[in-house]
């Protein structure tokens, strides 16, 4: 800013922190936009003040300026923001009235809500990977209107009450400043569209409850519990406002065949007496199929035979025996049977 802060502010150079605040909150007051519409003069003026106050409200700011009369070296420049960014930045001076008029006349882009959800699924997808498709019940973008609020055939079209905002002022003078109160547009119902414009299926929100289909991409070795984010698949935003975030907690159906040890896995093969004992080849179920594994001669119950690089990720399928013996075995059996035992 060109001209001293202290200056602007009409203010001593040993001003309070208060006796600042007071005289900035004079002065946005006598130049505020909404009093001085269409007046460049006073639009200056205004972004002269918050640029006076943003360097004597900060008290490093105002130690820089103080030491060397010019703008410190952390001086962004108020007068160089935008009039919404200077009321958001210090509307809160001015009670809860000051500021919201202002933004009352624009439409404002909403990001939408974020949505957290639990989802499903079973053993091998969460090992494997893999697409999984399901229906969220919630808040969607309206089909007719594809998420635009506006009627078929239509073009934007502000409502002439609000200007666009969806909400509207009523101002009164007291005592020399202004004081208002903000509702909701009666003639859009907050919409900020004009009500000819309107979707008739979403009233111009441009979203709707229902349900919609979800595909999710799920990784690798994903664990029970794990937190997924789907940026966007939230809750569609209202104005062209981006889509909020989806949250899905993981829940992993235990597998009746495989157990899981970190990234390795391990299944449970039934192997019989004899091959158990001069050893052979069994067939193992595996994440993605089948494979042949050679049972060693001699090999005894609860012996773990690895599969490198077949479980999870870079993880290893461990197969575990269980020897099985006949429920009912023959005549014949029986005799061979008899006959190990005689010779052990």
């Amino acid at each position: 800013m060109e001209r001293n802060p202290y200056e602007v502010l009409g203010v001593a150079k040993d001003a309070s922190a208060d006796d600042i605040k007071k005289a900035y909150r004079k002065l946005a007051l006598q130049f505020h936009p909404d009093k001085n519409p269409d007046d460049d003069d006073a639009e200056a003026r205004f972004k002269e003040a918050a640029a006076a106050y943003e360097i004597l409200s900060d008290e490093q700011k105002r130690a820089e300026f103080d030491r060397g009369g010019r703008e410190p070296e952390t001086f962004h420049g108020a007068e160089g923001m935008s009039m919404e960014d200077i009321l958001g930045r210090y509307g809160d001076l001015f009670g809860s009235a000051f500021g919201q008029q202002f933004h009352a006349q624009r439409p404002v882009a909403q990001r939408g809500g974020d949505v957290e959800a639990t989802l499903t699924i079973d053993f091998l997808t969460a090992a494997r990977g893999g697409k999984v498709s399901f229906g969220l019940d919630g808040v969607k973008a309206c089909g007719s209107c594809s998420g635009s609020g506006l009627r078929a055939n239509a073009t934007s079209s502000a409502c002439k009450t609000c200007g666009g905002g969806g909400r509207v002022t009523e101002q009164a003078p007291e005592h020399g400043q202004f004081f208002s109160t903000t509702r909701a547009c009666p003639a859009c119902a907050g919409s900020g569209l004009d009500p000819a414009a309107a979707c008739p299926a979403c009233h111009g929100v441009g979203r709707v409850r229902g349900s919609r289909q979800i595909d999710v991409a799920v990784p690798e070795g994903a664990t029970d519990g794990q937190r997924l984010r789907l940026k966007g698949m939230g809750e569609p935003g209202t104005r062209g406002g981006p889509g909020g975030d989806l949250y899905l907690l993981l829940h992993i159906e235990p597998s009746s065949r495989f157990e899981r040890k970190g990234d390795d896995v391990i299944v449970t093969v039934d192997v019989d007496a004899p091959v158990a004992v001069i050893g052979g080849k069994v067939s193992v179920p595996t994440l993605r199929g089948t494979a042949d594994v050679t049972i060693p001669p001699a090999t005894g119950a609860g012996s773990l035979l690895r599969l490198k690089g077949q479980g999870i990720r870079k993880g290893d399928l461990h197969v575990r025996v269980r020897i099985t013996v006949p429920e009912q075995p023959s005549e014949a059996e029986r005799e061979l049977y008899g006959q190990l035992r005689d010779l052990g």
